[in-house]
């Protein structure tokens, strides 16, 4: 008497291949930001989402790579090399509490120069009292 071990790693490979395709990938920023406090509806975030980060500092990170220069040109070239489909897309903007507020609007200002007109702010939820 042998047993057969073979629907066994077929029902293991039917497992492995479930949970990969259900699982979602989560995106660790690479940025340590402190992200403003705000109350309100919590909006879920898409895999296909263009994410922009500001620290503090003024560096710059869009969908975890940084660029070299703190420029409306490099954020609009980054993004329309990147990403074919920019008019489109949605943009999640987040930017440090103590981020200068002329580098967020230099950040607006290419994303709006590109006709990007789905952006969204990336806070923290406020904590409850």
């Amino acid at each position: 008497m042998s047993i057969e071990i073979t629907p066994l790693i077929d029902v293991v490979f039917l497992l492995l291949i479930f949970f990969m395709v259900t699982s979602t990938t989560v995106r660790e920023n690479v940025l340590a930001i402190i992200l403003p406090e705000a109350q309100g509806e919590i909006a879920t975030q898409d895999n296909n989402d263009i994410q922009v980060l500001v620290s503090s500092e003024g560096v710059v990170m869009v969908n975890d790579v940084r660029l070299e220069s703190l420029s409306r040109d490099a954020v609009m070239t980054h993004i329309t090399a990147t990403f074919p489909n920019y008019p489109d897309a949605r943009v999640v903007l987040g930017g440090d509490a103590d981020v200068r507020h002329a580098t967020i609007v230099l950040v607006l200002d290419a994303l709006s120069e590109l006709g990007i007109k789905n952006v969204s702010i990336l806070v923290r939820e406020a904590t409850r009292d």
